[in-house]
Formats: C-alpha cells, structure tokens, sequence
C-alpha cells in the first residue's frame, strides 16, 4: 500500500462515495505530463515501484493507487460497489482533487479492465492509454466463464480460467491468506509455463493451494520485495477477490449496454505484451488494432506476466519513448 511502500509520496482522500483511496502522487515538472497506473491482482501500488521511481527522476508527475479493495484503500464487502463505472469515476475525482485534467494511462492485468472503461467513459482525461499484458475489454459483452474455458481447452489444450472458478468461491480468500507463501510461488513464478499446469486448468490452482505446494520463485522479485508485498495483502485477498465475483455476475454489462459505449479508441494506444507463450492466446494481444485508431504493440524479451517486475528496464524505456511524442507535447 501507498502508505507503506512510499512514505514519501503517500497520500490518502476519500472521496464522494466514502471510500478513502491510499495512493502515490508526485507532481510533474513543468512541461511533463503526469502518468496514472493502475495495478492489477494480487497486487498494489506497490507492484509499479520500479516505475514510479523512475518517472518521478524524469520529471513526470505521478499517480498510483492502491485501487477498491486492496492495500490502503476501502475494502467494501459488496460486489455491487466493485463495478467499472462507479471505480472510474472515483479515479477521476481522484485526478480531479490533484487538479489533473490529462493523463498518460498504464494498466496492466485486471487494470486494464478498469482503464478500458476509464477510456470509455472519460476520453478526454486521458493523453494515451498503454495495456499491459492484458488487451482493451470491450464493453456491454457477457462474460460466460465456462465458455471461456471450453474455448480455451479446445484451443490451448487447458482451460485458461479455471483460477476464477476457485476465487469466486466464498473461502477463497481465507484460502490465499492461510497459503500465503503457497500463493506468492504460484502468482510470481520462475517460469510462466507452470500456469499452463497449475493456474488455469479447472481445480487447479485449489489444489496448489490445499496441498501447500511451492515452486521456484522468481528471481525478479527479492526477499525484501516479498515480504513488502505479504505485509501489503496478507489478510486483505477477500475483498480484492470482489474484481471477480464482478466479472462472473456481469454487473457492468447494463451500465454499459445503457450508455451505448463504443469499442472505439481515438487516443493513442500502447499494447505491451511478453513474448508468446503457452498461457497467451494467439493473436488477443493483435486484435487491437481493429479498435484503436492509433496503436502500437511492442513485446519485451521475457515471457513472464509480471513485464513492470521481469522487464522494469525495457518497459521503462518503452514508455518513456511513447510518452515522448512529438503530437503529445502542448496537451497536457
């Protein structure tokens, strides 16, 4: 959470709705633009350090929150106050209360969801918009959870998504928390492709966790990082696991159906991807170009999920090159 992992930046506000958001802001030096990130799950500010540190040197302002029900932030305990049209409009008032009125954007994992609705429904808030590991959602869809994995069986030879199944379940939570380090191994692996075996297949990852079993960790996070980020969620995956019940229950699909939004993205777009793997459906990442006016992929060299952890250097430097075009400049 903000409040501990940077002390320095950390602030806290609560907002319109009554949820107090615990977040990272810095303010940018003249002529630069501020960058929003938003983390994904199992996670928090935390998982940006190596950018947020980064960008600040540079000159960029920032903003990170510990996003609805993680870290610092509110947990509320209805999946009704996790929808993506009531979050995005809290991150707007959050942009609201720094006096930011245009962002650069980056998502990655279940963020990006958040930020494809935020690119939805507030346009004009955002400079750019950069997705990492995960592509624009699109909206007023039915998510079908045993579609996906029948789709994905056939296709990859593994259901994708059987983790969801098991973290919609009402004992999930206590489950992550009393296999804490179970859990770590298996959420920041040495190698991705242990997901294929023991994440995505239907009672997989339950069964990971019951029988306490551990893998290689990766080297890309230290044992200080590690203990940093059980302080962070040990005791707190419950209501973080409210994305998903979310998603499962397609409370967004009214909201968006109603407000006739559009799969079409007039900001420049960034899509970050790993290198192929036996986790990555073929052409997902691709297939935003028919969305975007704008749009660029570019893939680091690992193959791992965690890019701002794995390939910190590249994914800066990435970045940093979008955020320096010349068409950006004047419009913050």
């Amino acid at each position: 959470m903000a409040s501990i992992a940077f002390p320095e930046f950390a602030k806290l506000q609560t907002l319109s709705t009554s949820h107090t958001y615990d977040y990272v802001y810095h303010a940018a030096a003249p002529s630069r633009a501020t960058i929003l990130f938003l983390h994904g799950f199992p996670s928090s500010c935390y998982d940006w350090r190596h950018q947020i540190h980064q960008f600040i040197e540079l000159g960029y302002g920032v903003l990170a929150p510990d996003l609805l029900g993680y870290g610092g932030t509110s947990k509320p305990t209805g999946v009704e106050e996790y929808k993506l049209k009531s979050m995005a409009k809290e991150i707007i008032e959050l942009l609201d209360h720094e006096g930011l009125t245009r962002v650069h954007a980056v998502a990655h994992d279940t963020g990006c969801n958040l930020l494809s609705r935020l690119a939805d429904y507030y346009p004009n808030w955002l400079l750019s918009c950069t997705f990492i590991g995960a592509p624009y959602s699109k909206p007023g869809e039915h998510f079908d959870l045993g579609m996906v994995n029948r789709f994905t069986k056939q296709l990859l030879g593994f259901e994708k998504c059987g983790y969801i199944g098991f973290f919609i379940e009402d004992e999930a939570g206590s489950t992550l928390d009393q296999h804490a380090d179970s859990f770590f191994s298996l959420f920041y692996p040495d190698s991705p492709d242990l997901w294929a075996g023991h994440l995505g297949p239907v009672g997989a990852a339950k069964a990971w966790l019951q029988n306490d079993k551990q893998g290689p960790l990766a080297s890309y996070v230290s044992d200080e990082e590690r203990t940093m980020h059980n302080k962070i969620l040990q005791g707190h995956h419950k209501p973080a696991l409210n994305w998903y019940h979310a998603l499962v229950r397609n409370v967004n699909k009214d909201d968006e159906v109603e407000a006739n939004l559009c799969a079409k993205l007039k900001m420049p777009v960034l899509m970050i991807g790993p290198q192929p793997n036996k986790f990555e459906i073929p052409g997902f990442l691709e297939q935003m170009k028919d969305i975007a006016e704008d749009f660029t992929l570019k893939r680091v060299s690992t193959t791992s999920h965690w890019i701002q952890l794995d390939a910190r250097e590249e994914l800066n430097a990435i970045l940093e090159a979008f955020f320096a075009r010349p068409d950006f400049a004047g419009k913050m």
